[in-house]
């Protein structure tokens, strides 16, 4: 076999141009990306519950009907109930970020001294922590305000969601058949099963992780709230929130809440230390509990491979690509290793 004909060539080639193919495709939906990842995850977690009821002898457009008159009604009831609560925590956080920088500010000061004592050598970290923390706490600042004024956005997206989500519910399957139908007769039996791995390998995942942050928020909203962190509510969902990202996300995660804690008046340490055990005992209970149960085989991927994964799509496509990282590669590697297996197959038999 030559090496021009070497079963791994003609897979990379191949491998090539999907994700050639991928990343054209995500180029031309870019203005609306987010509601389409949206509605593709609704789509993920209620198609089950369109199912059941078509079995049971409901008609399918009516189904999905239900289905997101249902989802519409539930998250109306939990936004007019979390929605002023989480405006006016933000609120608060924003108002405490100048305290939070002061705060963290002194504590740098006080360990470069007992640094500088030990070492015998002076640090002056002042100057430094002065310029880091001016410009994160404006950074912040804006960064809340953005979020404040993007809500309208979000209500707005939160509208039109259910009518593209609808439509994917009620049609997908056909344009996903007209689509496989454009394949050559060769590759044809090699599209459909790569289609069924992936797709169910992230219906999957989706589905674990939708209900690991749930559970990471709620732990660590709790727990929050009991050891008498500032923002409590706020601060869980977004430990939930950040837990979607692996490995770096509870990092982050304990960096906030250190940040409130240390802001807060009287200052007391106890709460620092308290904050990390939060989310370490959070971080605990998700990887002997939650990930065996609930995304045990959604994902199995290297933790090198998963954080270069997410510093890479990080890099090039923003928060949406640390999101969509570990789906990316999960589903890379499915498509390679179908194409690659196919490919060798067929070397075998061409094989005299």
């Amino acid at each position: 076999m030559s090496w021009q004909q070497s079963p791994h060539i003609r897979t990379f080639k191949l491998f090539a141009l999907v994700v050639a193919i991928c990343l054209a495709s995500f180029y031309f939906i870019s203005s609306v990306l987010i509601p389409v990842i949206i509605s593709f995850t609704l789509y993920a977690l209620f198609q089950p519950a369109v199912y059941y009821l078509v079995r049971h002898n409901v008609n399918h457009s009516l189904s999905i009907l239900i289905v997101l008159v249902l989802l519409v009604i539930t998250s109306g009831v939990m936004i007019a109930f979390a929605l002023p609560a989480l405006i006016e925590q933000v609120s608060l956080l924003q108002a405490k970020l100048p305290q939070i920088a002061r705060q963290l500010e002194q504590l740098l000061t006080f360990y470069g001294a007992k640094l500088s004592e030990r070492i015998g050598t002076d640090i002056d970290v002042s100057e430094v922590t002065l310029s880091i923390l001016s410009k994160t706490s404006s950074l912040g600042q804006a960064a809340l305000i953005n979020v404040s004024n993007g809500l309208v956005s979000f209500v707005i997206v939160f509208i039109l969601v259910p009518f593209l989500t609808y439509y994917l519910l009620k049609d997908f399957k056909n344009a996903r058949n007209e689509m496989m139908n454009w394949l050559p007769n060769s590759s044809f039996e090699l599209g459909w099963l790569i289609y069924y791995n992936v797709s169910t390998r992230l219906q999957a995942y989706t589905h674990g992780v939708m209900l690991q942050s749930l559970i990471m928020a709620t732990f660590c909203s709790i727990g929050f709230l009991a050891i008498g962190l500032d923002i409590p509510i706020l601060m869980g969902a977004i430990a939930g929130l950040f837990n979607l990202v692996p490995y770096i996300g509870p990092v982050i995660s304990i960096v906030l809440s250190l940040l409130v804690g240390a802001a807060m008046t009287p200052f007391d340490a106890d709460i620092l230390y308290l904050s990390v055990a939060v989310i370490v005992s959070a971080q605990i209970f998700d990887n002997l509990v939650v990930i065996p149960s609930v995304v045990a085989n959604s994902v199995n991927l290297h933790p090198v491979q998963a954080i270069l994964g997410i510093i890479i799509f990080g890099s090039l496509f923003g928060t949406v690509g640390i999101i969509l990282a570990v789906p990316a590669i999960v589903s890379g590697k499915i498509v390679f290793n179908n194409i690659y297996a196919d490919m060798a197959n067929a070397s075998l038999k061409a094989t005299p």
